[in-house]
Order: structure tokens, then C-alpha cells, then sequence
């Protein structure tokens, strides 16, 4: 019992300090300046090049936006993600 108790402790520290990762995906031109939440977004249609799936961390690090279409249709996440 003592062993089970230790057991889901550990898992439960491991688990409730690990920080959620968003995946978002840009369009790998140098123009592009946005990340997009779905890969169909209306915005990403327009891209000419390869789509990458990437971290918001790692979007917004190098200088990427939050697309505008999907924050006017997502008003309530799009807070929720700026935050």
C-alpha cells in the first residue's frame, strides 16, 4: 500500500508540472508573419510553400502572430491563448 501511495505521488508531480504544448502551424515563407490554429484555415490556403506544424512557443519566438481570421471566429480561445 505504502508503495502504491509513493507511486501515484511521483506520477502525480510529474504530471502536474508539465506545461502544456499548442501546436500551431505557419506557412515557411519569408513573408509569412502568422500561426494558425487548424491547418484548413482560410489563411493558410494562400501559402505557396510547405505548412509546418510547430509550438506556439516556437511560432511566437520567431516573431509570429496570431492569425486575425481565426481569432475573430475563436474570440473566446484567442484570449485564452494570448494569455
Amino acid at each position: 500500500m505504502k508503495n502504491l501511495l509513493i507511486a501515484l505521488s511521483i506520477i502525480f508531480i510529474t504530471t502536474a508540472f508539465q506545461t502544456k504544448k499548442t501546436d500551431v502551424f505557419i506557412c515557411m515563407t519569408k513573408s509569412s508573419k502568422t500561426y494558425h490554429l487548424k491547418k484548413n484555415c482560410r489563411g493558410l490556403k494562400i501559402c505557396k510553400s510547405k505548412i509546418k506544424k510547430i509550438t506556439k512557443k516556437k511560432a511566437e519566438n520567431v516573431g509570429r502572430t496570431f492569425c486575425k481570421i481565426e481569432k475573430k471566429k475563436n474570440h473566446k480561445l484567442s484570449i485564452k491563448l494570448e494569455s
